[in-house]
């Protein structure tokens, strides 16, 4: 057992990050830092802060030595627990890796913290019933407390008094303590844990994206998202700036991947922002998710001047009437405002779009696909709707649906099939590059840099490709062939 409270951090890392079709979003980078989890990184930091210590060990899903490396690591650190942060969709796969876990080590107590553990903490504990423990909502003090008490062996009795926590009684009942109360500023929070992730003798590759986080919450209320809704909170602008100028200079980071689901939180903030990274003389790169509507053209253009040069947007649908529905709090006229004004500017838009959210029609779709033509996005970033726990959508979820996870298939929620969504997904995602305007706005024409432009050329050969086989498959003479020559890649 370790000096001090310390708890090891597991995570399956998928071997790539791929938001769109095309893997090189932006210029060439990679993505190997971002499926890292962040949550992890401040957890850690904030323990550090706190008397106790975590760290963190992370596999391949093909890797066949990971359940080697976690023993090396449970054995290097002897934890006092191990710890998980998950969303619903890892639920199924992690949890061979806690059997595993458990039949070596089963006196030391797992905890799950995340999106899933906070939305149905009991049902998680009847799920899966060697997770020990679940962290409902933030995680910082209620695992400084709860790891402190596990480290000095104290009962469950005493257990009770840890705000925001679930876990099995004596007798075997789900106890579930009062609620943790959330910070009100976090910017009382430490800088995350980068080096868990990062080897300062190493330095990131000049392609690589480095994770950036600066907020909680949400102050929107969207009905397919799990996020606090109405308690959204930031850090000041200069503790962002702070962390990419050690990060430039510590790890020799070039580009900055910001993974805020609203960036940037306000006007004055932004201006901050970007007063200080020209004030420091800070050259970066950056991209981003924003919000149809905030920004003027004026501030994208400071914005790409400072360093930035992707924007994600979420669009979700074409459909006025869904954007109502679905809470979204935009109008299809700030959608077609942004991407007239990144156009203009010359960043890579992306539109995030969504089908199958509750009260999808085909119709709906219909208009999705003509308005998705219209704004012209240099990449599309389409989905078939999930309805995950904790967010206002999985009310429509039918009763016989809502373990949907634990068999990979999740329900339609509106009067398409899942397979019909999947399958109009598909032919609109193949089908939206082949365009003489598309390539005209984001490839031969338009105000994109030419790196970008390359971006957008490789999407539509991409797909061209795609769509092509696809006739060809249709084809019986040229279905075999297809077929074969798949096969002799598949074994290449």
């Amino acid at each position: 057992m370790a000096d001090k409270p310390t708890i090891l951090f597991i995570a399956i890392v998928p071997p790539f990050y791929s938001p769109s079709e095309v893997k090189n979003y932006g210029p060439l980078r990679t993505f190997e830092l971002i499926p890292h989890k962040h949550s992890v990184l401040a957890l850690v930091a904030w323990l550090r802060e706190h008397g106790c210590d975590g760290r963190y060990v992370w596999i391949f899903p093909d890797d066949k030595s990971g359940p080697q490396k976690i023993g090396v690591a449970i054995k290097e650190f002897q934890p006092d627990a191990i710890g998980f942060s998950l969303v619903t969709e890892e639920m199924v796969s992690h949890y061979p890796a806690i059997e595993a876990i458990k039949k070596k080590h089963p006196d030391i107590p797992v905890i799950l913290g995340g999106p899933h553990a906070t939305a149905v903490p009991v049902e998680t504990l009847n799920t899966f019933p060697l997770i020990d423990y679940a962290c409902i909502g933030e995680g910082e003090r209620t695992l400084t407390e709860w790891l402190t008490l596990i480290h000095e062996g104290k009962s469950k009795s005493e257990l009770i008094n840890v705000a925001g926590i679930a876990f099995r009684g004596d007798s075997g009942e789900i106890i579930v303590t009062p609620p943790r109360e959330m910070f009100e500023d976090i910017n009382i929070l430490p800088d995350p844990a980068f080096d868990l992730i990062v080897n300062p003798e190493s330095p990131v590759g000049i392609k690589s994206a480095f994770p950036i986080v600066g907020s909680y919450g949400c102050r929107f209320f969207c009905t397919f998202c799990a996020a606090e809704h109405g308690k959204y909170r930031y850090m000041a602008a200069e503790r962002i700036v702070n962390q990419i100028q050690e990060a430039r200079e510590k790890y020799g980071v070039e580009y900055f991947a910001i993974r805020d689901s609203l960036w940037p939180p306000s006007a004055d903030w932004l201006d901050e922002f970007c007063d200080l990274i020209e004030s420091r003389g800070l050259d970066i790169k950056f991209h981003f998710e924003t919000r149809a509507g905030i920004l003027s053209v004026d501030q994208w253009r400071r914005l790409k001047k400072i360093g930035a040069q992707a924007v994600a947007v979420g669009v979700e649908s074409g459909d006025e009437e869904m954007l109502v529905r679905i809470k979204k709090g935009i109008t299809l006229d700030m959608i077609r405002e942004t991407f007239r004004h990144l156009h203009e500017v010359g960043l890579l838009g992306v539109a995030f779009v969504m089908y199958g959210n509750q009260g999808e029609t085909r119709e709906s779709i219909r208009k999705s696909v003509e308005f998705i033509i219209e704004i012209n996005p240099a990449l599309l970033s389409l989905a078939t709707f999930r309805p995950l726990p904790g967010t206002e959508a999985f009310e429509f979820v039918k009763e016989e649906d809502r373990d949907w996870w634990m068999r990979g298939q999740y329900p339609s929620i509106c009067e398409l099939t899942t397979d019909e969504l999947h399958r109009l997904r598909g032919d609109t995602h193949i089908r939206y590059p082949l365009r003489w305007r598309y390539l005209q706005q984001n490839v031969f024409g338009g105000n994109l840099p030419s790196e970008f432009r390359g971006v957008c050329w490789r999407s539509y050969k991409v797909h061209l490709r795609k769509y092509l086989l696809g006739i060809g498959e249709r084809s019986g003479l040229l279905r075999p062939i297809i077929h074969g020559m798949k096969r002799l890649v598949e074994k290449k």
